[in-house]
């Protein structure tokens, strides 16, 4: 195998890692149906009314949810469950986890799961998509599944509706996972913090689209196909980590206390 091209060879570990290891990525189905995710929240205005707004078009989607947050705030984490969307983990707080030991790690992922019980699903997703094969060892240790996406639209950067729209319609395809933010729970000084935009772009694609494409969970998506699992190795940019700052989160739970 070594004689094998590196770029070959890596094609083969990957093909044999991704049944144990990998992270979903999509769904394979021919069926117009689109799992639209939400990280960072739970948020005291914004998730309320992302409850609001699914509800009118009959839609649903998972949360991806910060356990500091979640356990600020479990009366937004019961009304996402009671209104029919899928609450899942997204770490206690934020940490980029490739850059943690392994019990800090597995006390990290541990702690954001925990503070979603008991309406916890096994579904996981790393703060900033940071991911490798250490950490993959770690959530499937724990019972948990990582699921990442096919699409996002760069809701993070000051964008226009229209713009915002534009992204989110063409993301639209059978069987996607699409990559959105219903808070910011940590930003660097260029991110957009006001959710308003991005609201207004989901409201306008979901009105356009109620009739031809289904807004479901990961769970209803998997109802209906077969997982694409690919290996995710991504680090990032040290300078990245370093830029982060409080998000709108913290400010508008009166700056959360990570212990």
């Amino acid at each position: 195998m070594r004689q094998l091209p590196r770029r070959i060879r890596r094609r083969l570990r990957d093909a044999m890692l991704a049944p144990r290891f990998g992270a979903i990525v999509a769904i394979n189905t021919a069926l117009p149906m689109v799992a639209l995710t939400f990280d960072d929240g739970p948020h005291p205005e914004y998730t309320p009314r992302l409850i609001e707004l699914f509800s009118r078009y009959g839609a649903r989607a998972t949360h991806f949810l910060v356990g500091a947050s979640a356990k600020a705030r479990p009366d937004l984490v019961n009304a996402l469950v009671d209104a029919g969307h899928v609450v899942a983990s997204h770490g206690y707080a934020h940490l980029s986890l490739v850059r943690l030991g392994a019990r800090e790690r597995r006390d990290e992922i541990q702690r954001g799961v925990d503070a979603l019980l008991p309406r916890r699903s096994d579904l996981f997703r790393p703060p900033f998509g940071h991911y490798d094969l250490a950490t993959a060892r770690t959530v499937r240790a724990l019972g948990l599944r990582c699921v990442m996406w096919s699409s996002h639209i760069r809701d993070w950067e000051p964008s226009t509706v229209s713009e915002l729209r534009a992204r989110l319609e063409r993301a639209l395809k059978p069987g996607a996972i699409v990559l959105l933010h219903e808070a910011l729970f940590s930003v660097t000084a260029n991110n957009q913090q006001d959710r308003e935009p991005l609201l207004e772009a989901v409201e306008a694609v979901l009105a356009a689209n109620a009739d031809k494409v289904r807004f479901g969970t990961i769970d209803e998506l998997l109802a209906q196909g077969t997982p694409e699992l690919r290996i995710v190795e991504k680090r990032g940019e040290d300078s990245f980590i370093d830029a982060q700052e409080p998000g709108t989160v913290q400010r508008a739970l009166g700056d959360i206390l990570l212990p």
